[in-house]
């Protein structure tokens, strides 16, 4: 990536953002979820402490952000207007109430995990256990065993709207919840516009729209009828690459601390802090820690190197504590990620492998490929990320792939913030060009056009999806489950015992060493 010496925006006018703030505002949003859920799952004997070293790197990160690598601080300001601010922060609370965080209008299948999980942070002690002889349905207690289970997943995106619903009830929490997530998308788009050095509406643009091509290899299966079930972007089996707004609309539990932890790197302006800032994104998802690793390691490693820079505290405490810490959280529940291994075995044969990855390449990762090529081709992060997309697909984790569906998230919005760098530079051009066009530069515009259209798709389709079940009287499942500990309907069962229950916790790493007692 170029080196930002400066984020100043010069001849603009309007109100002052300042990177120092902002730096500090985001770093303090990603660390106090992860400092609440130490304090109320971790033994206080160790989670003090963590937390006093957590909170100390925190200082020193904010303290040294806007210094380069000689240590000179940098200019802080970028100047942008109190509208397109303003018009930030209503789309940051309309498409958080479109994704239907907070569960006002109709939503996935998916929320109803999502509710239950942030209904019981609320309703249960911390930590969080179940006993499943509770079950009041007669036909799912004949389902699980009468034992007492642990919960077991990446909850941290809830910790802070869970404690205002622990002091103030469910409705509060739920409030605080939209407030909260409205909140990241606020900071992740005032990111990017900083990225972009532009107070530009592709910003909104591309958070929304970016994807692949899915809908066209959609469109052919649906024509031709599927062979077995499928999604808007589950048209391979084994191999899942998603847009933003799907993941939005499904994990935004992870996306939005991954988006905003991305944005930051992409402002960075030294390597002091990579090794905390890819680290925080381990509470927060560890399968887009995966993703994020290449990224972090691209900016620690980057040209430049000086190991006074790289071995700091912020680098070397935060790994340590946060790694040391919700490793054996994760690994307490093995089952969640029992269907493992390589892809090309899913598949049954190389060559029924190959169609399938050159398939993803072309659907995937070519359209945004050809369209930032020209501006990112000297960029090594953007070689980084194209890597990264093309190694990924190799190894599968979990029957939909969790790898590559969040794996693949800090990627995917990496070359996110590059087109909205790009979109940004075509308009900005075509506005001050008065020349004439030519056939060249006019086919050029309309291609470009036509696949930008072609990538909005999915999240058009998505969304359309919300907007006419919400209004046309569609069943909600947003209450299918309720609680993990009183589930309401059997077919949820099977998942919920997978993916959040550990069973024999008691001789688990985490249960044994780390937690607190069972109240």
């Amino acid at each position: 990536m170029r080196e930002q010496k400066t984020l100043v925006n010069k001849g603009a006018s309007g109100i002052d953002l300042s990177y120092g703030t902002y730096y500090a505002v985001c770093l303090v949003y990603l660390m106090l979820p992860v400092l609440i859920f130490i304090l109320g799952w971790i033994r206080p004997l160790i989670s003090i402490p963590c937390c006093l070293a957590l909170s100390f790197v925190t200082f020193l990160s904010i303290r040294s952000c806007r210094r380069d690598e000689e240590g000179k601080t940098l200019p802080d300001g970028f100047k942008t207007t109190v509208t397109f601010i303003v018009v930030l922060a209503v789309f940051a609370i309309l498409i958080t109430l479109i994704s239907n965080i907070g569960e006002f209008v109709w939503g996935t299948t998916d929320h109803a995990y999502r509710k239950a999980i942030f209904s019981d942070l609320v309703h249960y002690d911390w930590p969080v256990y179940y006993d499943l002889t509770a079950q009041s349905n007669p036909e799912i207690n004949a389902m699980l065993p009468d034992e007492t289970v642990f919960f077991s997943y990446y909850i941290s995106f809830w910790m802070v709207p869970a404690l205002m619903g622990k002091l103030l009830g469910f409705a509060a929490g739920n409030i605080a919840l939209v407030i909260w997530s409205a909140f990241g998308i606020f900071l992740i788009l005032t990111g990017m516009t900083m990225i972009v050095k532009k107070s530009s509406y592709a910003v909104i643009f591309t958070f929304v729209f970016f994807c692949g091509f899915d809908y066209l290899p959609y469109l052919y299966y649906q024509s031709v009828g599927p062979a077995e079930w499928m999604w808007l972007e589950g048209w391979t089996r084994h191999i899942v690459y998603i847009g933003n707004m799907n993941n939005l609309l499904n994990v935004y539990n992870q996306c939005i601390p991954c988006w905003l932890i991305v944005v930051l790197f992409l402002l960075m302006r030294n390597r002091r802090s990579a090794g905390l800032l890819g680290s925080l994104m381990f509470p927060y998802s560890p399968w887009a820690t995966i993703g994020i690793l290449p990224v972090a390691a691209y900016y620690a490693f980057r040209k430049g190197f000086k190991a006074r820079n790289f071995f700091t505290a912020e680098n070397i405490l935060s790994p340590l504590i946060l790694a040391g810490l919700f490793i054996p959280l994760y690994l307490a529940n093995s089952n969640a990620t029992s269907v493992k291994g390589t892809t090309v075995g899913f598949y049954g044969s190389i060559g029924a492998f190959a169609v399938a990855f050159l398939l993803t390449v072309a659907v995937e990762i070519l359209p945004a490929f050809i369209l930032l090529f020209k501006d990112r081709r000297k960029d090594p992060l953007f070689w980084v990320v194209i890597i990264t997309l093309l190694i990924l697909p190799f190894y599968k984790i979990s029957g939909q792939n969790d790898l590559t569906m969040r794996g693949s998230m800090p990627e995917f919005f990496v070359l996110t913030i590059f087109l909205a760098a790009t979109i940004a530079r075509v308009f900005e051009e075509k506005k001050n060009d008065k020349s004439k066009a030519d056939l060249k530069g006019t086919l050029k515009t309309v291609g470009g056009f036509v696949m930008l259209l072609a990538m909005s798709m999915v999240a058009f389709q998505m969304l359309l999806l919300t907007v006419v079940c919400t209004f046309d009287g569609s069943r909600r499942p947003n209450d299918d489950i309720g609680s993990l500990g009183d589930i309401r309907t059997p077919s949820y069962v099977e998942t919920i015992d997978k993916q959040f229950f550990v069973y024999d916790y008691e001789d688990s790493f985490f249960c044994k060493y780390l937690a607190r007692e069972q109240r």
